[in-house]
């Protein structure tokens, strides 16, 4: 029987079976399949010497994750389960898609097709991701939501020990007040604190701020942006700085101060102003 390489031991229940050509096992009526570290529900299935199918509302559980689909084929010999359907898979976050191909044994696989990547109030779409144990690729010009920004890149990796975003190629973003781009885009969500590489810009009404690399805290609300210029607006005119080193204190995404470390500079341009003549 098949189910002996699926799992060992095993129990399977059924409301009908049906056995053709002694090779070939159809079950109908819903099916229930357990075992020590496994939870298979489908309402059919079909069994043959090299594989299972498993249709209509399949749900799998195992200790590490869980699946459900509208339909999972499970190639045995090879350990490789193949899904399509509104396929939903999840361990802490969740991922969904089209479409799966999934390694059991290395607990890795891919989800193809309008992808989305759901993590407490974070998502994020793109057209396809591959997932390992540590780390889940986002591929597909993605779009990442939080309540606080929306980023895209080319492409995005998250690291599930540390979670750490990393946005990579043609970053942009925004917020309610601010966007900006760059190369690079490091978002830890412990510690709070990005990392803009790769000739990072950032834009807020019309004072910007750029760098070789800039450091946002967002619990002690400071940017450092390094061999960085920060360019500011007042009433009466224009003040550009430069610097090694440019700590930017800012409050509810509006910059409020700067602080200037190493080989300071700047200039200030006053605002020109027009008169005419009048007859």
């Amino acid at each position: 029987m098949i189910l002996l390489f699926l799992m060992v031991p095993y129990e399977i229940t059924s409301g009908s079976m049906e056995i053709v050509d002694r090779n070939k096992n159809i079950f109908k009526e819903g099916i229930e399949i357990y075992s020590e570290d496994l939870h298979i529900t489908a309402k059919k299935a079909v069994q043959t010497d090299t594989s299972i199918i498993l249709e209509d509302s399949v749900f799998v559980r195992s200790k590490k994750f869980s699946l459900s689909a509208d339909y999972l084929n499970y190639k045995v010999p090879y350990k490789i389960i193949f899904g399509s359907g509104n396929v939903k898979i999840w361990k802490e976050d969740t991922l969904k898609g089209d479409s799966l191909i999934f390694f059991r044994e290395k607990e890795e696989g891919k989800l193809i097709g309008n992808l989305i990547f759901v993590s407490d109030s974070i998502e994020i779409k793109g057209k396809s991701a591959d997932f390992f144990e540590d780390s889940v690729v986002i591929r597909g010009y993605p779009e990442f939501k939080s309540p606080e920004i929306r980023v895209t890149s080319d492409y995005t990796v998250y690291v599930i020990k540390d979670s750490t975003y990393k946005f990579l190629s043609s970053v942009n973003f925004e917020t309610s007040n601010i966007f900006g781009n760059s190369g690079k885009l490091i978002h830890n969500c412990k510690n709070e604190i990005s990392t803009l590489l790769n000739e990072p810009f950032i834009l807020e009404k019309r004072d910007s701020i750029t760098g070789e690399k800039i450091l946002v805290d967002h619990k002690t609300k400071i940017m450092e942006s390094l061999n960085g210029k920060v360019i500011t607006y007042t009433e009466n005119g224009r003040n550009i700085v430069w610097g090694d080193t440019i700590n930017i204190y800012y409050d509810e995404e509006t910059i409020d101060s700067v602080l200037v470390k190493g080989k300071s500079r700047g200039s200030f341009a006053k605002n020109e102003t027009q008169s005419g003549k009048s007859n």
